[in-house]
């Protein structure tokens, strides 16, 4: 039995309405689900995949669980590629700018950015700045908060100079996820640098939500000297 029919045939075994009802109505009712708590669906996962995973094509894998309705076999996919992280090639990219056109949200973004895609562009640098310019001019706003969200754990590794042209092309943004998005960031690389977020916050307009975010936890921070704000290209590179 392959990895996706044995997955299906479990999960839709540990079936459980009532759960279902709260995780939808959690998700906004964007999604169905079949009420497997992360433990749980965690837990069957491993079992699986040692037993199968390992013998099939990552992408022909992912891609077949992603389409299944029920957000839990999305999770699924997401897991799955992280497993075979060590077998990524091109691939990954076009499936990740096609996820986030089919389901968008934040639960899957938030896995796709800085879990995957953070990883691959550690990986493979050179392709990353055609896919951001792609996806910076793309409609769809979830392609943003990726671009956002890649570098959430490069920590020293954080291209300040790219972070800092995605946020200003951004910082205007009206959508929620967006700003939200700008403040996690800057919030993150404070860890690692508090007295360049603060003077990054002081020297430019971002929206109240973004600063908020971004300069919650600064006082609890070592502060750090390393320098002043990178120089930047202007939008129009992207």
């Amino acid at each position: 039995m392959s990895f996706v029919k044995e997955i299906t045939a479990a999960f839709y075994a540990l079936d459980h309405p009532e759960n279902a009802y709260w995780m939808r109505g959690y998700m906004r009712d964007q999604y169905p689900f079949i009420g497997i708590k992360k433990p749980e669906r965690t837990a069957v996962f491993k079992a699986i995949y040692k037993a199968h995973g390992r013998c099939e094509d990552w992408f022909e894998v992912c891609s077949e669980l992603f389409t299944m309705p029920e957000r839990e076999f999305q999770y699924a996919a997401m897991d799955y590629l992280l497993m075979a992280q060590k077998c990524w090639d091109k691939r990954l990219l076009e499936l990740i700018d096609r996820w986030v056109d089919a389901q968008s949200w934040w639960d899957v973004v938030d896995v796709l950015g800085p879990k995957v895609l953070g990883a691959y562009f550690l990986r493979f640098p050179s392709e990353r700045d055609a896919w951001i310019a792609r996806w910076m001019a793309s409609p769809v706003f979830w392609h943003q908060r990726l671009c956002i969200l890649f570098q959430l754990g490069y920590k020293s590794k954080t291209d300040l100079v790219l972070l800092v042209q995605v946020i200003l092309v951004l910082n205007t943004s009206k959508e929620f996820f967006i700003q939200k998005a700008i403040g996690w960031i800057l919030r993150q690389y404070a860890r690692t640098n508090a007295n360049w977020v603060c003077e990054f916050v002081e020297e430019n307009e971002l929206m109240p939500l973004s600063k908020r975010e971004a300069l919650k936890h600064i006082s609890h921070l070592p502060l750090a000297n390393l320098g002043g704000l990178p120089k930047v290209r202007g939008s129009e590179d992207f």
